[in-house]
């Protein structure tokens, strides 16, 4: 099978009825939420920051913040502050079940809460979106990173809302060097939106 990455492919352009540019609406609907662009910087250290998020937030695009600061402070912060959208990142062991719990018991509001890990077509994936969706019923749950619509239809069963897409596809990337895993990025993103025979792919990002 031949697979594609996003510079071995073309856009055609077609007649357009916009005057201008400014013109075209580019806001996207995703879980309930309406965001002015379908843009999200990736949850990583060197680019997203508490302040980054909180400029997101407040200027109506959507963000994940990663997870390798102090999520409980993060969180805290943008509860007391009323942030338009509280969304945060976590991975699946001990001590990211203590970050739900602590979320739970405090009854902090979360809106967001994306399963990142390398892997997340997995048992421990599963296990993790449950035990989310027991602590905070109300929370959005995104899991990923996963490569193939099985593993999207996967998570939908599992009862994610959304599934984050992609395995070693960024340029400084070593997982597929150091794994041999790696789909290329355009035919990641179209197998994974492909209809499923029994029911619709769940969103992706």
């Amino acid at each position: 099978m031949r697979a594609y990455n996003y510079s071995d492919i073309s856009l055609i352009p077609e007649k357009s009825v916009l005057t201008h540019r400014a013109d075209a609406d580019v806001s996207i609907q995703f879980l309930g939420w309406t965001f002015r662009l379908p843009v999200i910087p990736a949850n990583m250290e060197a680019v997203i920051s508490p302040d980054v998020a909180w400029t997101l937030s407040e200027r109506g695009y959507f963000y994940i913040m990663h997870r390798f600061g102090d999520t409980r402070a993060f969180v805290h912060r943008a509860n007391e502050q009323i942030w338009r959208v509280i969304s945060i990142s976590v991975g699946v062991q001990e001590e990211d079940r203590r970050i739900i719990d602590y979320i739970c018991v405090k009854g902090l509001r979360v809106d967001f809460v994306t399963i990142d890990i390398a892997h997340g077509h997995s048992n421990q994936t599963k296990e993790f979106i449950q035990y989310i969706r027991k602590c905070l019923p109300d929370a959005k749950i995104i899991a990923g990173n996963v490569a193939t619509n099985a593993a999207v239809y996967d998570l939908s069963v599992w009862g994610a809302n959304a599934a984050k897409v992609g395995i070693a596809g960024g340029s400084v990337c070593s997982t597929k060097n150091q794994t041999g895993f790696h789909v290329p990025m355009w035919t990641c993103v179209k197998d994974c939106v492909s209809q499923h025979p029994t029911r619709s792919p769940i969103p992706i990002i």
